[in-house]
Protein backbone atom coordinates (compact mmCIF):
# COMPACT_ATOMS: atom_id res chain seq x y z
CA UNK A 1 0.00 0.00 0.00
CA UNK A 2 1.42 3.40 -0.98
CA UNK A 3 1.64 6.56 1.06
CA UNK A 4 -1.02 8.13 -1.16
CA UNK A 5 -3.47 5.40 -0.17
CA UNK A 6 -2.59 5.43 3.52
CA UNK A 7 -1.30 8.73 4.91
CA UNK A 8 0.46 8.06 8.25
CA UNK A 9 -0.95 10.94 10.32
CA UNK A 10 -4.35 12.45 11.17
CA UNK A 11 -5.24 16.05 11.94
CA UNK A 12 -8.01 18.48 12.79
CA UNK A 13 -8.41 21.67 10.78
CA UNK A 14 -9.92 24.69 12.49
CA UNK A 15 -10.55 28.26 11.37
CA UNK A 16 -10.13 31.31 13.55
CA UNK A 17 -13.36 33.33 13.57
CA UNK A 18 -13.46 36.91 14.88
CA UNK A 19 -16.17 37.39 17.52
CA UNK A 20 -17.27 40.42 19.53
CA UNK A 21 -17.71 40.33 23.27
CA UNK A 22 -20.16 42.24 25.46
CA UNK A 23 -17.76 45.16 25.89
CA UNK A 24 -17.43 45.75 22.11
CA UNK A 25 -14.01 44.09 22.03
CA UNK A 26 -13.18 41.24 19.71
CA UNK A 27 -11.11 38.09 19.73
CA UNK A 28 -10.45 35.08 17.54
CA UNK A 29 -12.23 31.85 18.44
CA UNK A 30 -11.22 28.54 16.81
CA UNK A 31 -14.05 26.72 15.02
CA UNK A 32 -13.45 23.11 13.94
CA UNK A 33 -14.10 22.60 10.21
CA UNK A 34 -12.68 19.10 9.60
CA UNK A 35 -11.65 16.22 11.84
CA UNK A 36 -9.73 12.99 11.29
CA UNK A 37 -8.17 14.34 8.07
CA UNK A 38 -5.45 12.13 6.59
CA UNK A 39 -2.12 13.96 6.38
CA UNK A 40 1.64 13.55 6.57
CA UNK A 41 3.66 15.80 8.89
CA UNK A 42 7.29 16.63 8.08
CA UNK A 43 9.78 19.01 9.69
CA UNK A 44 10.34 22.18 7.64
CA UNK A 45 13.82 22.91 6.39
CA UNK A 46 15.82 25.96 7.42
CA UNK A 47 15.36 27.69 4.04
CA UNK A 48 11.58 27.71 4.48
CA UNK A 49 11.93 29.10 7.99
CA UNK A 50 14.38 31.86 7.05
CA UNK A 51 12.15 33.26 4.31
CA UNK A 52 9.32 33.95 6.79
CA UNK A 53 11.22 34.94 9.96
CA UNK A 54 11.41 38.57 8.86
CA UNK A 55 7.61 38.73 8.92
CA UNK A 56 7.45 37.32 12.46
CA UNK A 57 6.44 33.82 11.35
CA UNK A 58 8.27 30.72 12.55
CA UNK A 59 7.71 27.81 10.15
CA UNK A 60 8.28 24.48 11.84
CA UNK A 61 6.26 22.01 9.82
CA UNK A 62 5.22 20.97 6.32
CA UNK A 63 1.95 19.08 6.24
CA UNK A 64 1.00 17.11 3.12
CA UNK A 65 -2.53 16.14 2.02
CA UNK A 66 -3.76 13.92 -0.83
CA UNK A 67 -6.27 16.59 -1.91
CA UNK A 68 -6.58 20.33 -1.38
CA UNK A 69 -7.56 20.86 2.27
CA UNK A 70 -8.98 24.33 1.48
CA UNK A 71 -7.04 26.24 4.13
CA UNK A 72 -5.89 29.85 4.34
CA UNK A 73 -3.88 31.88 6.82
CA UNK A 74 -7.03 32.03 9.04
CA UNK A 75 -6.75 28.29 9.67
CA UNK A 76 -4.87 26.16 12.18
CA UNK A 77 -3.91 22.50 11.95
CA UNK A 78 -3.65 20.20 14.95
CA UNK A 79 -1.93 16.83 14.51
CA UNK A 80 -4.10 14.36 16.46
CA UNK A 81 -2.41 11.09 15.47
CA UNK A 82 1.13 10.21 14.35
CA UNK A 83 1.71 6.90 12.59
CA UNK A 84 -1.41 5.37 14.08
CA UNK A 85 -0.76 6.54 17.66
CA UNK A 86 -3.06 9.17 19.13
CA UNK A 87 -1.39 12.36 20.33
CA UNK A 88 -2.54 13.11 23.91
CA UNK A 89 -4.76 16.19 24.05
CA UNK A 90 -2.29 17.88 26.42
CA UNK A 91 0.44 17.52 23.75
CA UNK A 92 -1.63 18.74 20.78
CA UNK A 93 -0.50 22.08 19.37
CA UNK A 94 -2.47 24.37 17.03
CA UNK A 95 -0.11 25.26 14.18
CA UNK A 96 -0.92 28.42 12.23
CA UNK A 97 -1.25 27.96 8.47
CA UNK A 98 1.21 30.36 6.83
CA UNK A 99 -0.38 30.40 3.38
CA UNK A 100 -2.89 28.50 1.28
CA UNK A 101 -2.15 24.93 0.17
CA UNK A 102 0.02 24.40 -2.91
CA UNK A 103 0.50 21.36 -5.14
CA UNK A 104 3.91 19.84 -4.46
CA UNK A 105 5.86 17.03 -6.10
CA UNK A 106 8.95 17.24 -3.90
CA UNK A 107 7.75 14.48 -1.59
CA UNK A 108 8.63 12.06 -4.41
CA UNK A 109 5.36 10.15 -4.24
CA UNK A 110 3.42 11.98 -6.98
CA UNK A 111 1.45 15.19 -6.39
CA UNK A 112 0.47 16.09 -2.87
CA UNK A 113 -0.88 19.35 -1.43
CA UNK A 114 1.63 21.04 0.88
CA UNK A 115 0.77 23.43 3.69
CA UNK A 116 3.50 25.33 5.53
CA UNK A 117 2.64 25.74 9.21
CA UNK A 118 4.18 27.14 12.36
CA UNK A 119 3.71 29.96 14.81
CA UNK A 120 2.87 33.57 14.04
CA UNK A 121 5.16 35.29 16.53
CA UNK A 122 4.29 38.76 15.22
CA UNK A 123 0.82 38.91 16.78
Amino acid sequence: MSLLENMPDRCTIQRRVRTKDTLAGSSDVPVVEQTNVECWEQAAGSSASESHEKRGIEITTKIYFVSNPGVSSRHQIIITSRRGTAVPVADQVALDVVDRAYPDASAGFSWLWRVMAGFNTGE
